[in-house]
């Protein structure tokens, strides 16, 4: 599992211009190693967001959900 995340979040970073800012400032203070994990982790806690909020990737970057009635999200 912290492979794929690992993976993933590489990816975030090339095309994410927020994930690639935070990927920088971490790789700079400490190794490129520990801030891929960093940015791993980053991603696994948007993950859980959205499986909680039952938003989609591009509604959690937005913040577009914020705000709904708790319904509309799917929950009663």
């Amino acid at each position: 599992m912290r492979g794929l995340l690992v993976e993933a979040a590489q990816s975030a970073v090339r095309h994410e211009p927020q994930m690639r800012r935070a990927y920088q400032r971490l790789a700079q203070r400490k190794c490129r190693a520990l801030a891929k994990v960093a940015m791993a982790r980053k991603l696994a806690v948007r993950l859980y967001w959205m499986l909680r909020e039952e938003v989609d990737y591009a509604q959690l970057l937005q913040g577009s959900y914020a705000g709904q009635p708790e319904s509309s999200r799917g929950r009663s």
